[in-house]
């Protein structure tokens, strides 16, 4: 069969052979990771965020990330950096969006794909690698019109959010858009970054099991719903919560001693099941 030619008479091969693609411009691809925790007590819904080292934004607070190299694929970056920068190994992590705004970056045209990951605060030691000046956890705390990250080394980072109701096939829905401050000490645009992942997050906690894992594989309902209260960021009704929730359940016939009270709370643990909040 005769090889397919293109208006030049080319074939793939010919063609491969004298293309250069260094006659037009490119855009540079990069990796950002969003790492939520929640921390022992269940109360505190966190992020990690790492402290620049460099230009641009230098000192600045940002999410790890960086450069994809020419020979590695999007996670396989997203897992390197996390570790250069933070020392957080084998993780799970899914993509989250990707963001490719013009102006986002003052380098050059750069495209970014996001990644996140949800695990329990305790279990990981946090370090600042060779690429940052340091790393630290921001507990995160939103209201209608603000959002305020506060790390634990002190520091608060502050952001605007505009909720804007939408009424779309149906459905009344709120999209938030975000108003970076000058002087919010986030590098880039990775306050819209966070806001989509913590959205992204609290859409997922809705109807998927993705909270199950930061429970012990003992606790009590209480314990269950603070665990949700503090993600989703707001207060939950026990009555609703507990009919919800009691069908991924299963008591395992023991209680839980706690010290300074009479009362001894029923121990549920997780039925092997995916959770559905309709």
């Amino acid at each position: 069969m005769e090889e397919l030619r293109n208006e030049q008479g080319l074939t793939e091969k010919e063609f491969l052979q004298q293309y250069r693609p260094g006659d037009y411009e490119r855009p540079a691809v990069t990796v950002d990771i969003l790492v939520f925790a929640v921390n022992e007590t269940l109360d505190a819904l966190k992020i990690l965020l790492i402290r620049r080292k460099n230009h641009p934004y230098i000192q600045c607070w940002a999410l790890p990330g960086g450069f994809v190299e020419m020979d590695e694929s999007l996670e396989e970056a997203a897992r390197r950096e996390l570790e250069e920068e933070t020392g957080l190994q084998d993780i799970y992590m899914e993509q989250l969006f990707t963001f490719g705004e013009p102006g986002r970056d003052p380098r050059s045209r750069v495209i970014s794909t996001a990644y996140m990951a949800l695990i329990r605060e305790k279990t990981v030691n946090v370090q600042a690698g060779d690429d940052a000046a340091d790393a630290c956890w921001f507990t995160i705390r939103q209201n209608d019109s603000e959002m305020e990250l506060v790390g634990d080394n002190g520091e608060i980072l502050r952001y605007h959010i505009k909720q804007i109701p939408m009424f779309i096939g149906g459905v009344s829905m709120i999209q938030e858009s975000v108003y970076k401050k000058e002087d919010s000490g986030i590098a880039f645009d990775h306050e819209k970054v966070i806001q989509m992942g913590l959205s992204r997050l609290r859409n997922k906690a809705e109807y998927t099991n993705v909270l199950f894992g930061l429970m012990p594989e003992e606790f009590t309902l209480p314990e269950l719903q603070k665990l949700y209260e503090t993600v989703l960021g707001k207060t939950l009704y026990k009555a609703n919560f507990r009919k919800k929730i009691s069908r991924y359940l299963e008591p395992t016939g023991t209680k839980k001693v706690q010290e300074g009270t009479k009362r001894s709370p029923e121990l549920y643990r997780f039925q092997d099941i995916n959770i559905d909040f309709g």
